[in-house]
């Protein structure tokens, strides 16, 4: 990404951060402080995807169009909170995590009031972008409840895995394109759900990865945490698909151990044989994103959507 865009992603981000830290505003201090905490230094992707796909589309209501892509991001915050409960978190962002500073109770009560008043400002707008952000939530809650019924599993098998990450991940990527696209010209809501799916899907891949490959301070936040938690992802499906000792050793890791040094072992062997393949299946995704909207009408938002493809598998947190 060249230093012109990127410069005028950050001021975009800081629009998006102006409006979220506007519409909330509860009366409880405790909830404006876990809010505060769970909101520093995120990536903003799904304000940014809605804004810049409606302008892209010739949309002139900016305002609207970064208020439906703050209500997504305040769902999507919600999800945060309650992730980091369920995993037992204590860093997010390369900061102690809210439930970490401020206890239980409190994340799950300032992640409700954030639901809330997601699903309180959606009505402002058409009822097609209220359906869409709705179904995306429920979506998004039935996949976190299929990643825990399929904690441990590891028969799980690529196409499930598939199904739990656009649910947890993309749908409210996609979502977020779709309602960009229905509030400037319908006719392309096709062209960007497929955008937002396929993005979504590259952006959970290399989480993934990122998972195998990375360091708690560089990731942001506990590395290396996905098969402690259970978590069958795809560079461990693909490395098993390769070596079949690497299932003995997750079964056993699994059912009787819990030992570090079989857990690293694990670990080396899916970053030679498993890491490759997924990153390659995210570059994948994040191409057919691209073609996805290759058509559209020239302009520096569709290169702002076009940047968005190519950081989510060249990031490094």
């Amino acid at each position: 990404m060249n230093l012109i865009l990127k410069n005028e992603i950050k001021n975009d981000i800081k629009k998006a951060d102006k409006l979220l830290f506007k519409i909330v505003k509860p009366k409880s201090k405790l909830i404006k402080d876990v809010y505060k905490q769970v909101m520093m230094d995120g990536k903003r992707l799904r304000p940014l995807i809605t804004y810049y796909t409606a302008l892209s589309l010739g949309c002139e209501d900016e305002k609207s169009a970064m208020e439906i892509g703050g209500i997504i991001e305040l769902i999507h915050t919600a999800s945060l909170l309650h992730d980091d409960i369920l995993d037992n978190a204590s860093m997010r962002r390369g900061r102690p995590s809210s439930n970490y500073v401020f206890g239980n109770n409190a994340a799950v009560l300032c992640g409700d009031y954030l639901y809330s008043l997601g699903f309180n400002m959606v009505l402002m707008f058409d009822k097609r972008i209220a359906k869409v952000i709705s179904q995306a939530a429920y979506l998004l809650a039935e996949g976190e409840t299929q990643e825990i019924e399929n904690a441990f599993n590891i028969e799980l098998t690529q196409e499930e895995y598939f199904d739990i990450i656009y649910k947890k991940t993309a749908v409210l990527i996609q979502a977020s394109s779709v309602s960009g696209a229905l509030l400037a010209n319908d006719l392309f809501e096709d062209k960007f759900s497929k955008f937002g799916e396929y993005l979504g899907l590259a952006f959970q891949i290399k989480d993934d990865c990122l998972d195998y490959e990375s360091n708690n301070e560089a990731l942001g936040k506990d590395a290396g945490c996905d098969l402690k938690e259970g978590k069958i992802t795809l560079p461990l499906l693909i490395a098993m698909e390769k070596d079949k000792n690497i299932y003995n050793d997750v079964k056993n890791y699994f059912n009787n151990s819990r030992d570090d040094m079989l857990l690293d072992t694990i670990k080396d062997k899916v970053r030679r044989l498993g890491l490759e393949d997924a990153q390659r299946k995210a570059e994948f995704f994040s191409k057919q994103s691209k073609q996805a909207i290759a058509d559209i009408h020239d302009s520096k938002y569709k290169d702002y959507l076009m940047a968005i493809c190519d950081y989510a598998i060249s990031r490094e947190r």
